[in-house]
C-alpha cells in the first residue's frame, strides 16, 4: 500500500511536474506588462489534508506530500507556471463502498452533500481563469474539511 500510494499520488505528479516545467512555452506579459504564467498545473489532492485522521494513513501521507509539492512547486516555478490543487470530498462512490455508506458519507458534511463532478470542473475552470492564483488548495467537499462528522468530532469510539 505504501509504494502504490507514494507512486501514484506523489512520485508520478513529481515526475510529471518536472517534465511539464521543461516543456512549457515562454512566459508572456499582460497589458500592464506584468508576468502572465504560460503554464498551469492542477494537482488532485484530497480534503483530508485539511483535517487529518489516522484512517487511510499511507494514502493521507502521500496526499500530504503532494500538497507540499504543490506549494513548493508554486514557489519554484513562478512566475512562468502556476501550481494549485483541488481537494475533493465525497464525489464518486468507491468500488467497495455500499450505496448506503456513500450516501451517509456525503450527508455527514457541513453542507450535508458531497461534491459532484460538475463542482470539480467548475473549480478547475476558476483556477484556469484566475491568473493571480497559485499555491492554493480549493476544497470542493461540502465543507467536509471544516467539521466532518467523524468519530473524533462526534465523540464516538
Amino acid at each position: 500500500s505504501w509504494d502504490r500510494h507514494m507512486g501514484s499520488n506523489l512520485r508520478a505528479p513529481f515526475v510529471l511536474t518536472q517534465d511539464f516545467a521543461r516543456q512549457v512555452p515562454a512566459m508572456r506579459r499582460d497589458a500592464a506588462d506584468e508576468p502572465l504564467a504560460s503554464g498551469c498545473i492542477v494537482n488532485m489532492i484530497d480534503q483530508r489534508v485539511r483535517k487529518l485522521t489516522p484512517d487511510f494513513m499511507t494514502y493521507t501521507i502521500a496526499k500530504m506530500g503532494l500538497w507540499a509539492l504543490t506549494r513548493t512547486s508554486a514557489q519554484a516555478l513562478a512566475p512562468a507556471i502556476r501550481v494549485n490543487a483541488i481537494g475533493p470530498g465525497p464525489t464518486m462512490q468507491g468500488a467497495r463502498q455500499s450505496d448506503r455508506h456513500f450516501a451517509a458519507q456525503r450527508s455527514a458534511t457541513v453542507l450535508e452533500r458531497g461534491a459532484n463532478p460538475d463542482d470539480i470542473t467548475a473549480a478547475l475552470g476558476f483556477i484556469l481563469d484566475a491568473p493571480a492564483l497559485t499555491g492554493q488548495l480549493l476544497c470542493i467537499d461540502g465543507g467536509q474539511h471544516l467539521g466532518w462528522q467523524t468519530p473524533d468530532v462526534l465523540g464516538v469510539e
